[in-house]
């Protein structure tokens, strides 16, 4: 070795020790950040669990957000546009359609929740739904104009009463109304709702914002969050007035409503939760929410009354924590997904600076910009029970409670995973009913194209119904316990046949590009496909979707989609611009 390069060796030893000694915590997120995709992968192995996939009929189709099964043990869809499908489930598992309820008549609302009551009977079929007055990039509505005032508080909230014989709908009453459905991107609703023990409504409401502060992107509207915005909200059924609706907007926009009212219906039961599409009550008691965390180059709030981005709380919020948690303009890296086991009055990440919440995730150890070093989680932070890793996009989620496969499922959370086209299983247990073991669905069958959104279970059959959001169906997993038919199962040849490449780019592009970048491109969580602005360029189409984007912000699709498929959708995409 000659000298000059001795002294190079030397020179990057020396920069290396300086780096460790004074940025450990740098290094140590450097190296996690690389390994977090594997290190989250599922490790467990159920034996002798398997599902056969089951394609229904066309006259399943529809973009369903939520499936229930009702009192009458019938399966109900809320269909995106507001209707809802109700379908016979037959013995073999195959839905019939029997009716379809349009609680807003010829009028598209862009809708999500969809639960039966707890007084809901066979014949009385009582359900409450969560939607929006507004669009959103995720589907186009012909009837519904794409021109809306983004400042709106758009959220929505009823109860209808079905008839069980008729396509009718007996009672419509809107509930809440002006929930903080607002921001640039229109992207985060009142999704999922779930009845608690204690018969008191449960929903959550997303956030207004990536990291808490306005995003601030170029053509898009200022937004920051809502007092009500990143929560799982309460809303006691016994304390509702007389005359609906509740008109719930806060303070900060202009309304009169208080959460922190002893007596008021709709109460704040945690906070922090960007975006938890569903949620589930578990037979042990406890809350268990799925996340989706941020992109990144997102905006972190202040504390710090000094600063210019600083934001006054609400007068109901008494903070006597640290004054210099820093604004972080541009954020990064992006943040994994996480399951959280929820807790009343917990926080789980989200910042807020209207509940002086303003500390993101685990704080420094989640940051790589040098303006978080030190910082430590907020107090009130509970952390995760589960870390998905990035990108996966959770969204539905069950308990199985059927005693199939010997009940070895029985008691195991079973999450949808959109980014991935699979399902995770996840086993909480212990001290706390922490998650302490995951299993890969994929390899108990439960994996499908088509951007699967929600999922339910037949607890009599162990039957599992699942909504395809790209593909806009329904498909239907039956459990295998027949030794012949899991050894036919397991032979089957799942190759794909090819298509016509426009056609099969657009798709592949429906089922698992439409959810970020909107119904023709415009762009939603992701950005514009057919504006002047290409992030990652126009001659980086192929590579951008083969290996990601570069700031981490979009996956890989590399192993998941072929070259050619690849080439399919590029084809596609700039198909879109013209």
């Amino acid at each position: 070795m000659n000298g000059k390069l001795k002294k190079l060796l030397v020179l990057v030893i020396a920069v290396f020790l300086v780096f460790l000694a004074f940025y450990p915590n740098r290094l140590n997120r450097y190296v996690k950040r690389k390994l977090r995709v594997y290190s989250t992968a599922p490790s467990g192995v159920l034996e002798e669990v398997l599902f056969k996939k089951i394609i229904l009929g066309d006259k399943i189709k529809g973009k369903y957000t939520s499936l229930v099964i009702g009192p009458d043990h019938k399966l109900y869809a809320s269909a995106v546009d507001g209707k809802i499908k109700r379908f016979i489930i037959k013995a073999s598992g195959d839905l019939l359609l029997e009716h379809i309820f349009e609680p807003y008549g010829d009028e598209s609302k862009f809708s999500i929740g969809l639960a039966f009551d707890p007084a809901a009977k066979s014949d009385s079929l009582i359900v409450w739904t969560t939607y929006s007055e507004s669009t959103s990039d995720w589907v186009e509505f012909p009837d519904t104009q794409n021109t809306f005032d983004k400042s709106n508080w758009a959220g929505s909230m009823r109860r209808m009463h079905l008839s069980s014989t008729t396509s009718q709908v007996l009672k419509n009453e809107l509930v809440l109304k002006e929930l903080p459905r607002f921001g640039p991107n229109h992207e985060n609703f009142a999704n999922s709702i779930v009845f608690g023990p204690e018969g008191k409504l449960y929903f959550a409401q997303g956030s207004n914002t990536g990291m808490g502060l306005c995003d601030c992107e170029e053509n898009q509207e200022p937004s920051r969050e809502a007092l009500l915005s990143g929560t799982i909200l309460c809303l006691d059924l016994n304390k509702l007035p007389k005359k609906l609706p509740i008109v719930v907007k806060t303070a900060d926009g202009g309304g009169s409503y208080d959460p922190y009212d002893n007596m008021a219906p709709l109460k704040i039961y945690a906070t922090g939760l960007r975006n938890a599409y569903d949620m589930v009550w578990h037979s042990n008691g406890q809350l268990y929410a799925n996340i989706n965390g941020s992109g990144g180059n997102e905006n972190t709030p202040t504390s710090d009354p000094e600063s210019p981005y600083y934001i006054l709380p609400s007068s109901k919020i008494n903070y006597s924590g640290p004054k210099d948690i820093p604004a972080v303009i541009g954020a990064y890296p992006d943040q994994n997904d996480f399951m959280a086991r929820v807790v009343q009055g917990g926080y789980y990440g989200h910042p807020n600076p209207l509940r002086a919440e303003y500390v993101l995730n685990h704080g420094d150890a989640d940051l790589d910009n040098f303006e978080y070093n030190g910082i430590a989680p907020d107090s009130n932070f509970k952390g995760f029970t589960y870390d998905f890793g990035p990108h996966v996009a959770p969204t539905g989620i069950i308990e199985y409670t059927s005693d199939t496969f010997n009940g070895r499922l029985k008691g195991c959370l079973v999450a949808v995973r959109m980014g991935h086209n699979d399902l995770v299983v996840v086993r909480p247990d212990g001290e706390k009913k922490d998650i302490i073991e995951d299993y890969d669905g994929s390899a108990m069958g439960l994996a499908l194209e088509g951007g699967p959104l929600d999922i339910v279970e037949d607890a009599g059959t162990g039957n599992i119904y699942i909504s395809g959001f790209g593909n806009s169906t329904i498909t239907l997993f039956k459990p295998i316990e027949n030794e012949v038919d899991r050894l036919v199962h397991q032979r089957k040849n799942k190759s794909r046949q090819p298509k016509d490449s426009w056609e099969s780019g657009k798709v592949i592009y429906e089922q698992n590009c439409q959810i970020c970048h909107g119904a023709e491109g415009r762009g939603g969580t992701g950005p514009s496909l057919v504006d002047g602005k290409w992030i990652n360029g126009k001659e980086n189409v192929f590579l951008t979707i083969k290996n990601g984007s570069v700031n981490g912000s979009m996956p890989a699709w590399k192993d998941k989609l072929s070259s050619k498929e690849t080439t399919w959708v590029e084809g596609y995409i700039l198909s879109l611009e013209k």
